[in-house]
């Protein structure tokens, strides 16, 4: 029996033997997405983080799954918010595959990325550059080398923050970039709309920091950022970056009364650490005139997640 035959007979039985982060899942179409009201929803997005690419062809297998069941729906999505991570070392070569697979759906969904403490912390310049001209080219904008970005998809404003200098583990935000924050929040918000603000690290003290994860939060500029965001209505940050998996302390509520909230996205490519550990998770955003639903998906299998936790329905500030 030659090599290829046999890898092709017992495959099954040779996966079972990797770790569950290192095997090709296959993406099942039997509970395709469903949106609570498809004909009235107004914005939709898939949002994952920390998918970590390397050169290994599981990982491309695995983050096209979400591709795939993301259209396998038929419902329609707008936009995938990618929460920063997407390199394990920072390497040429690993953004180079992840952009090879995300280009076969280009032309059918808008690409957000934020970058992680991976893409940076051993190469800041270069790795910055790779990543903003995608963006530039995704979503035919100019960020003008800048870490920072806002666009408008179907009337709403997603903003994009992110470090500045290479840091080890949390962020740099400058002055400039907190003032184009609150700019950008003023205009997006000015008719009662809710807006998207998306970092790699979360805010100091939320999700469980610092217990689940020491050096998870933004860094020095936490506070500050989080200030400007209490000021407005409707404001929902979304961060990747401490794998905590579907737990408790996934969804929490920064400022009741304007309406301020965070999502912290479970890492995509190894198994979470709390609650629902599941590799390939991330959260489906629903947007209404009234309110906003985020919904659990394990998009590498094509499964909901079976949770208290995996669905947030959230009713918009007047």
């Amino acid at each position: 029996m030659s090599a290829e035959i046999f890898i092709t007979k017992y495959k099954a039985q040779l996966q079972a033997l990797l770790p569950s982060s290192e095997v090709e899942y296959e993406l099942s179409t039997e509970n395709p997405i469903k949106f609570t009201d498809s004909e009235n929803v107004r914005l939709s997005f898939a949002a994952i983080a920390d998918t970590h690419f390397s050169k290994k062809e599981y990982l491309a297998h695995n983050v096209e799954n979400c591709f795939k069941d993301i259209f396998n729906s038929g419902e329609k999505f707008d936009a995938l918010l990618m929460a920063g991570d997407i390199a394990e070392l920072g390497k040429k070569g690993e953004y180079k595959r992840f952009f090879q697979v995300f280009d076969t759906y280009k032309d059918k969904l808008k690409l957000f990325i934020t970058m992680g403490n991976h893409d940076v912390r051993l190469q800041y310049g270069r790795n910055q550059k790779i990543i903003m001209n995608k963006v530039n080219e995704y979503l035919n904008i100019d960020t003008n080398r800048k870490s920072y970005y806002s666009y408008d998809v179907n009337g709403y404003t997603i903003i994009v923050i992110g470090t500045e200098k290479r840091v080890l583990e949390k962020a740099y935000i400058s002055k400039e970039q907190i003032e184009f924050l609150r700019k950008e929040l003023e205009r997006a918000t000015k008719d009662n709309k809710p807006a998207f603000v998306m970092c790699h690290q979360a805010f100091a003290f939320t999700h469980g920091l610092p217990e689940v994860w020491k050096t998870g939060d933004m860094g020095e500029q936490s506070d500050e950022v989080r200030k400007v965001m209490e000021q407005f209505k409707n404001v929902f940050f979304i961060n990747g970056h401490l794998h905590g998996g579907v737990f408790e302390k996934t969804f929490e509520v920064l400022n009741e009364e304007n309406g301020v909230y965070s999502l912290s996205v479970p890492g995509y490519r190894k198994p979470n650490n709390f609650g629902v550990t599941d590799l390939g998770v991330g959260y489906i955003g629903e947007v209404y005139d009234d309110k906003i639903i985020f919904k659990a998906r394990n998009f590498v299998e094509g499964k909901n997640i079976e949770s208290e936790f995996s669905e947030y329905i959230i009713p918009l500030k007047k």
